[in-house]
């Protein structure tokens, strides 16, 4: 709160009387210096804002399909302050989209990490989350998953047309349960209890959620959504349905209850006998199933028809049940191992960490031979044949860690982020089992009851993968068989072993044992992995962790790296260090030109080398930790090759690639010109006399030169310019130039016709008078929008807004430029009058495949013609061969290989320019 909201103004009546004038001028002096203050700390918030945003980290924040990458490691100069403002200013730049802090936390190695939901418009994105890793106040890494450009397509309306209650009854009717949660009054009150709140309740209520169908966020399918929880108790079902605000459909449907498929008897002979704690009440059946010795109190309660939420009671601390009672023994000892594994290992209290009381439903009828976890607690239903049911150890150990998961990563249940949940479980499950009885070593699901369900050392046996999309692999598998892949990665990370996947790739794992194993993967659950997460990012995510611990060179990480190997996860793993392939050049100018290859998994940087073609000397740059580069002070016109090495995060480097050559453009090329980003604003149309183009939004920048517009020189016109915006209008500027005088520029005194302001999508008017000094001929046009201040340059790239490129065919003019477009009749008549080096093509519009370049050249010397885009790139070269002084032709072939629109042929003389005109391609 700024210091004059807390201002009362009192004037003493006497000072009043006597002395109002110098009060007046004190307070007034006050209030200035108040609102002085104000503005100088608005000035000095946006100025550390813009600091951030001037580290120009959006971009490599920026992944496909409008989403942010999974994983980003900041270098020293990116980091900085924690702000959840920063967060937005650099990772958002749209006002309407905002970061809300789900959960802090900070971890013995003196890292803080913040998990952010997303809102857009007001209205959570189901599924979308940011994850800030910060030591010591400045942000050092970003995971998880955001929306980043909203899609063009999609208006987001926050419009519904059907009610609540409507949005329920349809998510109703595609259950059609005969009783739900909210129903039994057991489980209701259960509920209430547990939640120590009495109006808890199942019913569901509905929230207005963005969403779209599908595993994947994409932002232009995002869709205004109710989001139901609903639990059905017959049939068992719980699950988020997600019904269209607009239309009533349901658009899909996340489950909410976690099953672990664990099968069998529980008695406490597999456990041996073990101490339970319990909580004494009363003289008669003074005891109850509650634990109180831990954080977090361990209650196990009857889940039966009917006594749902009743207390299991002793009169001795000494438990002994020989009916179906005995489940409760198990499962509640096996909730407190579980706290206790956790607490012990990890710090942890409880599945939220914040000692919330682990609740445990025995003997369930209502599904036989198995237990989930339902959001709140954990149910553990009757076994077939037996009074132990479905309580082994590393089943508790199992239900818990979705309750964890549930409170971190969140990790969707279904497809591989299901898997990968659902592998977790299994995992630390397991490390339960393994550190309460480290006697009772078996890889083997449920093998305490005797039913086994699922091989974590041989995902095979039960026809589960062992290796990512390998035998036993499918997309659509459910996740207790996509979960094989991380269990048999984990055992390897324990015991390590050595052998050939099913892709073929020779691994070689050395063992961690099991407590830096499981350190690693429950950092990577806490910390690193997000809600839609598949298995490439658990490689990720687990190598972070591993680097957090144990550093980045340590034998940690390379085991994390060569465990994920050996389940085919990263062919590019430690052992070997690929060179990058997809080598490219773009943007290219006179000068400079932007160097670009796919990235590499493992990188840590990039070398280049480049040359001029044919030198064999190359000029090295090291330590590009992008993969682009900008290269500058080059030659015009002329070949250059380059070649890129990597260098991968184990300090090893590959070979160098495959050399890529590029052309920079000659000598009176336009310059390039586009908006960096054109998500919230663009050119939505140009008007000019009867040509209009709707065009909207072009990424930055739109090549229309195809389409053509007559002028007339000395004759007045308006040129009509609409804005477009995805959401609220902006202050934006245009301006249109003209090449009048045909020499590849918008430099030249006139040329930039005008400029006019618009905040909001209305048609704004730029009148001009084409000058009597124009000359004839097509040529160029460009009209750039920039946002918050007028261009005065027709160059360079600019952070929002965009430019689109036009021509005209000037007319009425005394004259014809007269190295630029000729008609074949004007060269005729040109030669014969004795001009020198001339060039013409006919015909122009080439409209078939063939076209005559018809020229005159004043001296003796090899003759060559190249074709160029508008940005002077090389498509076509032919040579003429020696030519001695005089008249000439020659047959162009192969124009139907171009797409329509505007390019220049080029006249050279022993590699020197000597004329070129402009054509277009119809």
């Amino acid at each position: 709160m700024f210091l004059e909201n807390n201002i009362t103004l009192c004037i003493p009546f006497e000072i009043f009387l006597y002395q109002q004038t110098i009060s007046i001028k004190l307070i007034i002096t006050k209030i200035y210096l108040i609102m002085k203050l104000k503005f100088l700390l608005i000035a000095f918030v946006l100025c550390a804002i813009n600091a951030v945003a001037q580290k120009n980290l959006s971009k490599i924040f920026v992944g496909e399909n409008g989403m942010s990458k999974a994983h980003i490691q900041l270098s020293k100069d990116q980091q900085f302050a924690f702000k959840k403002q920063n967060l937005e200013v650099l990772l958002s730049n749209n006002t309407e989209s905002k970061l809300i802090l789900k959960s802090a936390s900070t971890d013995a190695l003196g890292f803080a990490h913040y998990r952010f939901k997303q809102a857009y418009r007001g209205y959570e994105i189901q599924h979308a989350s940011l994850i800030a890793h910060a030591r010591n106040g400045v942000v050092e890494s970003i995971g998880g998953e955001m929306v980043v450009n909203f899609g063009f397509s999609n208006r987001y309306d926050t419009r519904v047309s059907i009610s609540e209650a409507s949005a329920l009854q349809n998510a109703l009717s595609h259950i059609n349960a005969t009783q739900y949660a909210w129903q039994d009054e057991a489980m209701e009150q259960a509920l209430k209890n547990q939640m120590k709140k009495s109006t808890a309740t199942y019913k569901p209520k509905a929230t207005l959620v963005w969403y779209n169908k599908g595993d994947e966020i994409i932002p232009s399918e995002l869709r205004l959504a109710y989001r139901i929880n609903i639990y059905a108790r017959i049939p068992l079902s719980r699950a988020e349905y997600f019904i269209d605000a607009k239309t009533g459909e349901l658009l899909g449907k996340v489950d909410k209850l976690c099953f672990s498929d664990a099968i069998g008897t529980a008695q406490t002979a597999w456990s041996g006998p073990q101490t339970i704690h319990s909580d004494y009440v009363s003289a008669s059946n003074n005891y109850r199933l509650r634990d109180l010795s831990k954080g977090a109190q361990i209650i196990t309660l009857h889940g039966e028809n009917g006594k749902r939420g009743q207390e299991y009671n002793s009169t001795t601390p000494n438990w002994s049940f020989t009916n179906s009672d005995l489940a409760s023994l198990d499962a509640h000892y096996g909730a407190a191992q579980t706290w206790q594994f956790y607490y012990d290992n990890f710090n942890r209290n409880s599945y939220d960490n914040n000692g919330t009381a682990l609740v445990s439903y025995i003997n369930d009828p209502t599904y036989i031979d198995n237990a989930f976890w339902d959001g709140q607690s954990m149910n553990y239903n009757i076994r077939t044949g037996s009074n132990g049911g479905v309580t082994g150890i590393d089943v508790c150990g199992h239900e818990l860690t979705h309750g964890v998961t549930q409170e971190t990563s969140n990790l969707v249940y279904s497809s591989q982020s299901g898997g990968i949940n659902e592998s977790l479980s299994d995992i630390m499950g397991k490390s339960v089992q393994f550190w309460s009885k480290p006697s009772d070593k078996s890889w083997l699901l449920s093998n305490d009851m005797n039913w086994l369900i699922r091989n974590m050392a041989n995902p095979n046996e039960f026809s589960m993968p062992d290796t990512y999309q390998g035998q036993y692999w499918s997309k659509y598998a459910n996740v207790h068989s996509l979960s094989g892949v991380g269990n048999f990665m984990f055992v390897l990370l324990v015991d390590g072993g050595t052998g050939t996947n099913d892709k073929g790739w020779n691994y070689n794992v050395a063992a961690l044992g099991l407590s830096k194993a499981d350190q690693i993967i429950y950092r990577s659950n806490d910390v690193y992995l997000s809600a839609n997460s598949k298995y490439p990012d658990w490689r990720v995510a687990c190598i972070n962790a591993a680097t957090d611990l144990y550093g980045a060179s340590s034998n940690e990480v390379l085991q994390v790296k060569n465990a994920f190997y050996a389940v085919g996860i990263d062919s590019i793993s430690a052992i070997t260090c690929t060179k990058p392939a997809g080598l490219g050049a773009d943007s290219i100018t006179t000068k400079t030109a932007v160097l670009s290859w796919n990235a590499v998994a493992n990188a840590k940087s990039y070398n280049v080398q480049w040359e001029k073609t044919g030198d064999q000397s190359w000029v090295t740059v090291s330590d590009i930790t992008s993969n682009s580069y900008k290269l500058t002070g080059l030659s015009s016109n002329t070949s250059y090759e380059f070649r890129v090495q990597t260098v991968c995060d184990t300090n090893s480097s590959s070979v160098y690639s495959a050399s890529s050559s590029f052309v920079t453009a000659g000598v009176g090329g336009y310059c390039n010109s586009k908006g960096l980003n054109s998500t919230y604003e663009y050119i939505q149309s140009v008007k000019i006399g009867s040509f209009t183009n709707e065009s909207g939004d072009d990424g930055g920048y739109g090549n229309y030169s195809k389409y053509t517009a007559p002028i007339q020189s000395g004759n007045n016109y308006s040129i009509h310019l609409k804005a477009g915006f995805s959401g609220s209008p902006y202050s934006e500027y245009f301006s249109v130039f003209i090449d009048y005088n045909h020499d590849r520029d918008f430099l030249d005194a006139g040329e930039k016709v005008g400029t006019i302001s618009t905040a909001s999508t209305n048609e704004v008017t730029i009148n001009f008078t084409v000058p009597a000094t124009a000359k004839n001929g097509i040529t160029g046009a460009r009209v750039k929008m920039v946002y918050g201040t007028p261009s005065f340059d027709a160059c360079g790239d600019f952070s929002y807004g965009e430019v689109e490129d036009y021509t005209v065919n000037i007319s009425g003019a005394s004259f014809i430029a007269t190295n630029k477009n000729p008609s074949a009749e004007s060269m005729q008549s040109n030669i014969a009058s004795g001009n020198n080096n001339l060039l013409a093509l006919n015909p122009n519009p080439v409209i078939n495949s063939n076209a005559y370049a018809i020229y005159k050249i004043a001296e003796k010397g090899n003759v060559q013609f190249e074709i160029t885009s508008p940005t002077g790139v090389v498509l076509k070269r032919f040579d003429a061969g020696l030519k001695q002084p005089g008249n000439y032709s020659f047959n162009i072939t192969g124009m139907d290989k171009l797409h329509a629109g505007t390019y220049f042929i080029l006249l050279k003389q022993n590699g020197t320019l000597i004329s070129s005109t402009q054509f277009l391609k119809q």
